[in-house]
């Protein structure tokens, strides 16, 4: 007889939790070699699980409470294939690491799946022969004997998990980090796991401004992929490399992927202007400001407002300026919105040609700076062959299933072994070619859905160059800059407001309303580590809920073989 559905569910929850403890202890061993990925680790551990359960025991920890175990009914000599095939394809997590376990999620391939899958399940007692069955009811002392080892083992499991999972954090782990957010801390790649990596930067890794100006030799235009646009730290970076002397003297020229390119010799009419207070600058950058966005009702970044102060500074008064260009629409009308990309390529293509300009600098946030169809990189990649390259600057990637409700939640890239990799050497700012590097070698996971194909790519194919600047813990975002919501600024962006749909300035009148929000790159960069250390809290309560569930099923059936 087959256990009834609540026995079912209650086992199948049981090995799933026992499965994903036993992950935790075997991670935890192998950590000092080789990083498992959490998700394709704990799936790929609950059907071996199942596998050897079976083999041995003819049953897995769960079967074992209820006193159900597997029946087979076929060739006993083909028992071990036949079971390894069940499991292997009609199992819980051999199904859904089969749908989702790949690291790019082909339309075609998963069409394919499902119909196998489906197909497989529902006939896989009559293909491989194998069932599940209750076995003869246990005497009161077995019963009792049965729940005591469930316990037992059960507890003894989640306290060893717990225990390695927390001695990994803290063996892998930025002292800072541990001292200061100790839940944003969990596993990270051991120092040994990325030898090969260090190894490479001892030996390969220049000046960040050296570096870029060695790529001016080879390419005509140079991408710069920001990070998360709040971000204050690249900033800092970009205005040394833009106002260092060679910049000047042989490119001099920065389009960025912010401002309006309709308002462009507004901004140079701002740098013209001779202000006699740091005040006057500031206010009157933010009125420039206000009426110079481009997707958004506010762009209210200090980051973008501070270097373009900065440059007025730089600019006003000098014969040999830095011009700054920016290559957006005034998005008012968002019927074209789709076209964004290539009427941003189109603004900096058009200048470039009618300027006779031959060099210049390109800052583009994530997509947008891939040389792939459909983004703007790869616009000017075509409109000029073999003189574009891209440089990543070090961030984060984004967690896909956040980004599918809608957040957009940083995880660290390739699971934080470039992190860890540079943390080794004291987190040097440096740059260097992907091509050529196991970092170029690694499979591209930056900010991209899972079923676009530059998945498949290696990172040497998506960007040409590597930029290291500032660890997470030094990175920070910002918001907000003086005089943002003047009176005369506001009554500009409620005329604007009410031309955009969906966007609300009282929103930003609240979470600016004491100033400048400033977030630690800790915060920020980790707050996947935090969520997914609450989801282990969260698994660690559930699983001492279960244990109370069973405690109530084992009494009442005891007490219902007494009577």
């Amino acid at each position: 007889m087959k256990p009834n559905i609540l026995a079912r569910l209650l086992i199948l929850l049981t090995d799933g939790l026992f499965s994903f403890f036993l992950f935790q202890i075997i991670a935890g061993l192998a950590a000092y070699f080789y990083f498992i990925p959490n998700i394709n680790g704990f799936l790929v551990t609950w059907i071996c699980y199942y596998i050897i359960s079976y083999l041995t025991h003819r049953r897995t920890f769960g079967q074992y409470f209820f006193n159900a175990g597997i029946i087979d009914n076929g060739n006993k000599h083909t028992f071990a294939l036949r079971l390894l095939l069940r499991e292997a394809t009609c199992s819980l997590p051999a199904v859904i690491l089969l749908l989702f376990g790949w690291n790019y999620l082909s339309p075609v391939r998963t069409l394919i799946l499902i119909p196998v899958c489906a197909l497989l399940a529902i006939f896989r007692k009559k293909i491989f022969r194998i069932t599940v069955e209750r076995r003869p009811s246990l005497k009161p002392a077995e019963a009792k004997h049965v729940y005591r080892n469930f316990s037992y083992v059960f507890l003894l499991l989640i306290i060893s998990a717990t225990i390695v999972r927390i001695i990994n954090t803290v063996a892998t782990n930025d002292r800072q980090l541990i001292n200061e957010r100790p839940l944003y801390a969990t596993p990270f790649p051991s120092g040994h796991s990325v030898q090969k990596y260090v190894d490479f930067l001892k030996n390969n890794q220049s000046d960040i401004n050296d570096y870029l100006f060695k790529l001016f030799e080879k390419y005509d235009h140079v991408i710069l992929c920001e990070r998360h646009h709040k971000e204050m730290t690249q900033y800092d970076m970009i205005y040394d490399f833009v106002t260092d002397p060679r910049f000047t003297d042989s490119i001099g020229t920065v389009f960025t992927e912010i401002g309006c390119a309709e308002s462009r010799d507004a901004y140079k009419a701002f740098t013209d202007t001779d202000f006699t207070t740091d005040e006057e600058v500031e206010k009157n950058l933010a009125s420039f400001m206000t009426k110079n966005q481009s997707d958004h009702l506010l762009w209210p970044n200090t980051n973008w407002f501070n270097f373009l102060k900065r440059m007025y500074y730089f600019n006003h008064d000098r014969s040999k300026r830095v011009n700054i260009l920016f290559s957006d629409r005034n998005w008012l009308d968002r019927t074209e919105m789709d076209n964004r990309d290539s009427i941003m390529a189109d603004n900096i293509i058009s200048t470039l040609k009618s300027d006779s300009l031959h060099k210049s600098l390109i800052i583009m946030n994530y997509r947008h700076a891939y040389l792939t169809p459909g983004n703007c990189g790869y616009y000017l990649s075509r409109a000029f062959p073999g003189k574009v390259a891209n440089v990543m600057i070090n961030f984060a990637s984004m967690s896909k299933l956040a980004f599918l409700t809608g957040e957009e939640i940083p995880i660290p890239v390739q699971y934080g072994k470039w992190d860890v990799a540079f943390e080794q050497l004291g987190n040097p700012d440096c740059a260097f070619d992907f091509e050529g590097s196991p970092f170029g070698e690694d499979s591209f996971d930056h900010f991209i859905l899972p079923w676009d194909p530059v998945c498949t790519l290696p990172y040497k194919d998506m960007f040409t160059g590597f930029i290291h600047y500032k660890s997470p813990a030094e990175q920070f975002t910002s918001d907000g800059y003086n005089h943002i919501l003047d009176p005369e600024n506001e009554k500009q962006l409620r005329i604007r407001e009410k031309a955009l749909k969906g966007y609300s300035l009282n929103y930003w009148k609240r979470y600016l309303k004491d100033g400048i929000k400033r977030q630690d790159g800790i915060d920020v960069y980790y707050e996947s580590n935090l969520i997914e250390n609450k989801i282990y809290i969260g698994v660690c309560l559930l699983s001492l809920l279960l244990l109370g569930i069973m405690d109530l099923i084992s009494f009442r059936r005891i007490r219902a073989t007494e009577k």
